[in-house]
């Protein structure tokens, strides 16, 4: 089912006019497609906060929309106790306020395409080399914390019906409410889209992989495939699900995740969970500024657990060194590491 059609059955269902076998038929998509499901959701709860729209704009909606069916519009007012309301008749359905607020949200919350015209250039840009983290606080109130060797692009003010930004690395967030404008967070390999929520984010254009988690609200994230052609599939995530959709494969896993783990760089805690030393010491070289260098590739494979908060490199690689053996060398910028202490 298309999402005109879609359209038209919440629409009747919110006017009181749907017939129980349409309301079957709805129930039924809400059951198998989580993306329509979302949409209901926020839908539902908007009519449940908002009584009024805009006449200009819902009246230019409404017309586009129905024209886009090859609909007849008939668009008039109706008096309620509450306030004066469009409503619309049309050869397939006459509805009242709650579809005028449907079919204005409906168009508001649907992907977008980013015009290819957008220049980058034109954005504020925030930039972390390794070993520096940052905070941004953007014009709609949504705060950013922007991990060390990060990137993030976003406009001085948001204008249009999204509010986007452009990320490359590692940042969480947290999204001021906006259910008219959705917040969209580009990256190399896919896209996360929220309305107002905290998440985390890592996303370096030069990593194979892309991980997103939640800690608060729903996050929707929709992978970027090599082959164009393939269609974009979206994945809703709720709070303490983490997302890693690994490019080269084009595969997408869901996993149970602890939230305040994932964003434990906001405070400046380092947590390694059953990692090898080479993961480890990418993490290290990014928030340290040291480059790390093997001697041999015997120690890169070891699989170390630790937590630190604030520690110096020095205090994190003579703990992690007694959980296994292996040396190290710290210098004035390099970090070297190997499996036998003859080597150093």
């Amino acid at each position: 089912m298309n999402n005109d059609n879609f359209l038209l059955l919440i629409c009747r269902k919110f006017s009181g006019e749907a017939t129980d076998a349409e309301l079957k038929e709805l129930e039924l998509l809400l059951s198998t497609n989580p993306h329509f499901l979302t949409q209901y959701q926020l839908l539902s709860q908007h009519l449940e906060h908002h009584d009024t729209p805009n006449q200009i704009f819902v009246e230019a909606a409404l017309k586009k929309t129905l024209h886009g069916l090859n609909l007849p519009v008939n668009i008039g007012y109706v008096a309620t106790s509450r306030s004066r309301f469009f409503s619309f008749a049309t050869i397939a359905a006459a509805t009242t306020v709650a579809a005028s607020i449907l079919v204005t949200l409906f168009l508001t919350l649907q992907p977008r395409q980013k015009d290819a015209t957008v220049s980058l250039a034109s954005l504020e840009k925030k930039q972390n080399s390794k070993g520096i983290k940052s905070t941004i606080q953007l014009a709609d109130g949504s705060k950013i914390w922007l991990n060390a060797d990060s990137k993030i692009q976003y406009p001085d003010v948001f204008s249009g019906d999204s509010r986007d930004v452009y990320l490359n690395g590692e940042a969480f967030f947290e999204v001021a409410k906006n259910p008219l404008k959705p917040f969209i967070i580009h990256l190399a390999k896919g896209t996360v889209r929220v309305l107002g929520t905290s998440f985390n984010i890592r996303a370096y254009d030069n990593e194979k992989v892309v991980e997103t988690s939640v800690a608060s609200g729903k996050v929707a994230f929709i992978p970027k495939y090599k082959n164009e052609i393939k269609k974009q599939d979206t994945v809703f995530l709720t709070p303490n699900n983490k997302l890693r959709y690994t490019f080269n494969s084009e595969k997408i896993a869901v996993l149970p995740t602890v939230a305040v783990d994932d964003k434990a760089w906001t405070e400046g805690k380092m947590i390694f969970k059953a990692m090898s030393l080479e993961n480890i010491a990418t993490e290290l070289e990014r928030n340290f500024g040291y480059k790390v260098i093997f001697l041999d590739n015997q120690a890169r494979s070891y699989v170390l657990t630790g937590s630190f908060q604030n520690n110096t490199l020095e205090e994190i690689m003579y703990y992690l060194s007694k959980t296994k053996d292996f040396y190290y060398k710290i210098t004035n910028n390099e970090l070297v590491i190997a499996a036998n202490a003859d080597d150093l």
